[in-house]
């Protein structure tokens, strides 16, 4: 009885913004977690960034990692009281709409269209050399492109068939990361502190990391793009709300607890993957310094099954990336303001899934793996995007932030004014440490390059038709008091 009521106020809710209810609600707490958590996916992000760390910063990079938890569970915060008002598929771009002005709204999608079709493939390839390796296939750029492929391939045919199977595996790929990554942590520890654990790696530099005028701070502060790669994306569960069960309580505590988890378990992991090193050069000289590590520590038995169940997480976290990408897409061309809007926004009757955006996820990822000249490049770009989503987000709810009504759900109340520019000041210290040093500059350059298309995008095809409503968000009133229509964008 009580689970028909809250699907009822769901509905409701779902009127309310003047949308019909056409995706099927079947997460609850746990699958909302599970896509915030995998979508993060410390394994992934760790596993594709810790040699980085290491050639950059040394193994004392790792401490960037509680600066940038710390940071985005500002952000998160933020985003939590966010979704717990407007549980809309689209997330930011139906925020900064109501918060904001339709053109900023739009923007906002268009920046979350970007990272997240540019992230999928980015995730596949931290999967690539893994397969590579435990199959004994070569790891050159063809062959892990080929995998990758064959990754999307599968992930696309999973979404298409339906959110319930697709979240099923991402819980089970839950269990998998936490039992593998605490796994690791205790196992390796365990064995790592028999032996004896190499503390002094954890103030170790390299003998790299200094600039040329002996400062470390520049070393140290790229080291920060590990952090910002991978605790990202725990949005996803809002962006998959119209999926949520009691979508406005459940959410809000599935992303911050995402965070929260993700940032404690990945410091407790790079502590304990630091201290194992006995040889650091060596460590420096290898492709992939996880594996490598576990291997000399564990033996090959032991460190393949954990593998086995980082593999699995990997997998995951692509799996939900694209979902909630094509969810995304869906919310955009629901409103008439994507391409080819009456393709995208076709909901299949069969799955409940817009299986066309998926395939069109599927497809630019594809593109993204053919052309892409620089993994590094792809992970810049997938730092930064996020960011700036982030810092146009929060900006938009800071100049509203007084005239927000008292929520029921979730409701910062006093510490509102100050965790939001507390967030602020973090986002913009954050996208200047990942674009103004030298080596982050051509992640720039795409970011500059993908902002710039989308507003040529927006001013020469969509800014006449939202300026005179006959497309976008229909009423922008609802859940921010009593505002006039403005189309002026």
């Amino acid at each position: 009885m009580v689970k028909q009521s809250v699907q009822v106020n769901d509905s409701q809710d779902m009127q309310t913004y003047h949308y019909k209810q056409e995706l099927r609600r079947t997460l609850k707490l746990f699958s909302s977690f599970a896509v915030a958590f995998s979508f993060i996916s410390i394994t992934t992000g760790i596993f594709s960034n810790y040699g980085f760390v290491l050639s950059t910063a040394g193994p004392a990079g790792i401490w960037t990692w509680p600066i940038v938890t710390i940071g985005h569970l500002l952000v998160a915060i933020i985003f939590a009281e966010l979704a717990g008002r407007i549980p809309l598929s689209g997330y930011s771009y139906q925020w900064v709409t109501r918060l904001a002005n339709p053109g900023l709204g739009w923007f906002a999608g268009w920046i979350a269209f970007c990272f997240l079709v540019i992230v999928v493939p980015t995730v596949d390839y931290a999967l690539a050399p893994i397969i590579a390796e435990m199959f004994g296939w070569d790891t050159g750029s063809k062959t892990l492109v080929w995998i990758v492929i064959g990754t999307l391939v599968v992930q696309a045919l999973l979404n298409i068939y339906g959110v319930k199977l697709a979240t099923r595996i991402n819980d089970i790929a839950v269990y998998t990361e936490v039992i593998g990554m605490v796994g690791i942590v205790v196992v390796l520890g365990a064995v790592v502190m028999y032996k004896g654990a190499n503390w002094n790696m954890l103030t170790e530099i390299g003998t790299t990391a200094t600039q040329s005028d002996g400062s470390y701070l520049g070393a140290f502060i790229m080291a920060a793009l590990m952090g910002s790669f991978t605790l990202v994306g725990f949005e996803a569960a809002a962006n998959l709300s119209e999926e949520t069960i009691n979508a406005k309580k459940t959410v809000p505590r599935a992303m911050i607890l995402s965070v929260l988890l993700s940032g404690v378990i990945g410091f407790l992991l790079l502590i304990v993957i630091s201290v194992a090193i006995t040889d650091l050069p060596t460590v420096l000289g290898v492709a992939n310094p996880i594996p490598y590590i576990l291997q000399a520590s564990l033996g090959s038995a032991v460190s393949s099954f954990f593998l086995v169940l980082c593999l699995i997480s990997i997998f995951a976290c692509g799996l939900i990336i694209m979902a909630s990408a094509s969810r995304l897409i869906y919310a955009l061309s629901r409103d008439n303001v994507f391409f080819a809007s009456s393709i995208f926004k076709k909901v299949s009757p069969q799955t409940s899934v817009p299986t066309n955006a998926v395939l069109l996820v599927f497809v630019l990822g594809m593109l993204a793996v053919l052309f892409a000249d620089s993994l590094t490049l792809l992970v810049g770009a997938t730092s930064v995007l996020p960011a700036l989503l982030y810092l146009t987000t929060i900006a938009a709810y800071a100049w509203k932030r007084k005239e927000l009504p008292k929520s029921k759900h979730f409701d910062l109340g006093k510490w509102r004014t100050p965790l939001t520019f507390l967030a602020i000041a973090w986002l913009i210290f954050e996208i200047g440490i990942l674009t103004i040093p030298e080596n982050f500059h051509s992640v720039a350059i795409v970011a500059a390059t993908l902002l710039a298309v989308g507003v040529i995008l927006y001013h020469l095809l969509f800014r006449k038709g939202i300026r005179e409503g006959r497309i976008g968000i229909r009423d922008r009133t609802f859940g921010f008091g009593e505002e006039k229509e403005d189309h002026s964008a």
